[in-house]
């Protein structure tokens, strides 16, 4: 009966966990663990507004929850206790990820920067004055050597995840990032946004592999099947495209929503889509 904003699985895909809350904005957020049956498993509660952004450690011992007033919440995901609340980011927290090994988390702040922390103790490590203006979207590279931002001032920007130190920018898109991910091998990175654009990057070079057009609305979220294959985009026009990565094109989808779509993710086997 609530909004959906962010949702990820568990590595095994045997969980869940889904969020969103009352409304988008300042109402109570919530978080839910679900089993892979569809039954309810419990909550991670105690966001006092929507909750934007959720993320699970590699190893599924850890969630990161993130709200629209800048708390993010670090839990023991098995036990779905609290670990730590993680307090510096000045307004809405709209992205984070855990580094592939799980020590780090990095989350992206509407104030323009990127803070990483110490998942063991939820310390912070650095602050990374990323974006002129807000910060929409974080990845980890998958051998955790770079983190992807994408932020309000239409670029994406690459940084090095030991020193916080700028490694390259990505230019070409016309309005604010909504998304970044990178595929599982690494080889590609998406990016999409307001301008309903989905552009693939080569990571060897920086250079635009390919720009995805279709959507009709701005492109909220996105996600690689597990082969890296294909990418799956969701839109606030309703729809859930499917692409082909290599042949750059539009493969058949599921039938559009009668409501905004705000994240889309494969399950690990790479047989189902949420």
């Amino acid at each position: 009966t609530r909004w959906v904003i962010a949702a990820d699985y568990t590595r095994d895909g045997s969980t869940l966990v889904t969020a969103g809350g009352e409304s988008l904005l300042y109402r109570p957020g919530d978080v839910v663990v679900w089993k892979a049956d569809g039954t309810r498993a419990g909550d991670l509660a105690g966001h006092p507004t929507a909750v934007w952004a959720v993320k699970v450690s590699k190893d599924g011992t850890l969630a990161a929850t993130a709200g629209y007033d800048g708390l993010v919440k670090l839990w023991d995901l098995p036990a779905r206790t609290l670990k730590a609340d993680l307090k510096k980011h000045k307004g809405w927290v709209r992205s984070l990820d855990f580094a592939p090994d799980g020590t780090k988390l990095a989350t992206a702040g509407e104030d323009g920067t990127v803070v990483l922390w110490n998942t063991a103790d939820g310390k912070e490590i650095k602050t990374i004055a990323a974006h002129a203006g807000p910060v929409t979207a974080v990845a980890f590279s998958p051998d955790g050597a770079t983190i992807a931002t994408g932020g309000g001032d239409k670029l994406v920007k690459l940084w090095d995840a030991g020193n916080g130190t700028e490694k390259g920018k990505l230019e070409g898109h016309g309005d604010t990032l909504w998304a970044v991910a990178y595929s599982p091998d690494g080889s590609k990175l998406a990016t999409a946004g307001a301008d309903r654009m989905i552009k693939l990057w080569t990571t060897s070079d920086s250079k635009e592999f390919a720009t995805l057009a279709g959507h009709k609305d701005w492109v909220t979220s996105l996600g690689f099947s597990p082969d890296g294959t294909r990418l799956a985009t969701g839109s606030l026009d309703g729809s859930v495209k499917l692409w082909d990565v290599n042949a750059k094109g539009e493969q058949e989808g599921p039938e559009a929503a009668k409501s905004s779509v705000w994240c889309v993710t494969f399950t690990p086997d790479g047989k189902t889509m949420f």
